[in-house]
């Protein structure tokens, strides 16, 4: 067993793995090269990635906050993406939702130096803004973030963590629990009240989750 695990060590070494027994692996990693680590999707075009995989905080979207945050991350010169850190923030939610929309970026081609693959370390800015219809929706949501605390959301029996869409004529009711109610049955969630709509054709999978 022992001779075993030390083979398939010394395989995962020769390979290139970035870890070996969880530990990182002394792969050097550059600032400088050749050619520079590119996304594979969207013909190398990150910002276009970027804008259509964020999802605007709901709490940042009430507050109307805008702007950039700034993403350092290494590419592997077998083109894995990371060490995803935050460089410069924003605002709390907002630079949650830049790491974790960065992280989803895994298909890179690595970069060169002296025609040979490498490490790259690459930062990037992430940018929020606002769109006139997310305008809109914000002067809407507004009044349930003016005391920082909002309530719970539920929608057809699913808790809603960010903004989804829904036509006034899908409602079949909506109803607020709160005190001890709302506790009992939606826990510390439910603390500051739960607004519960049903619907009547259901909607969408497709929730923004922050």
């Amino acid at each position: 067993m022992r001779k075993s695990t030390l083979l398939i060590a010394a395989f995962m070494y020769a390979i290139g793995c970035l870890s070996v027994y969880g530990q990182e692996s002394a792969e050097k990693i550059y600032d400088t090269v050749d050619q520079v680590p590119l996304h594979k999707k969207n013909r190398g075009n990150v910002q276009k990635y970027l804008s259509k995989n964020i999802k605007y905080p709901v709490d940042a979207l009430a507050k109307e906050i805008e702007g950039k945050v700034m993403v350092s991350f290494v590419v592997s010169s077998l083109g894995e993406i990371n060490d995803v850190k935050l460089v410069e923030g924003l605002f709390e939610s907002i630079d949650t939702e830049a790491l974790r929309v960065v992280k989803t970026m895994k298909e890179w081609k690595p970069a060169k130096l002296d025609g040979e693959l490498v490490a790259a370390k690459v930062t990037i800015p992430v940018h929020f803004y606002l769109s006139e219809e997310n305008k809109a929706l914000a002067e809407q949501i507004k009044p349930f973030y003016l005391n920082d605390h909002p309530p719970l959301f539920v929608l057809d029996n699913k808790k809603v963590m960010g903004v989804t869409t829904l036509d006034y004529f899908n409602v079949k009711s909506i109803r607020v629990i709160k005190g001890k109610k709302a506790l009992d049955l939606y826990g510390e969630e439910g603390k500051n009240g739960v607004l519960v709509v049903q619907t009547k054709r259901g909607t969408s999978r497709d929730y923004q989750m922050y």
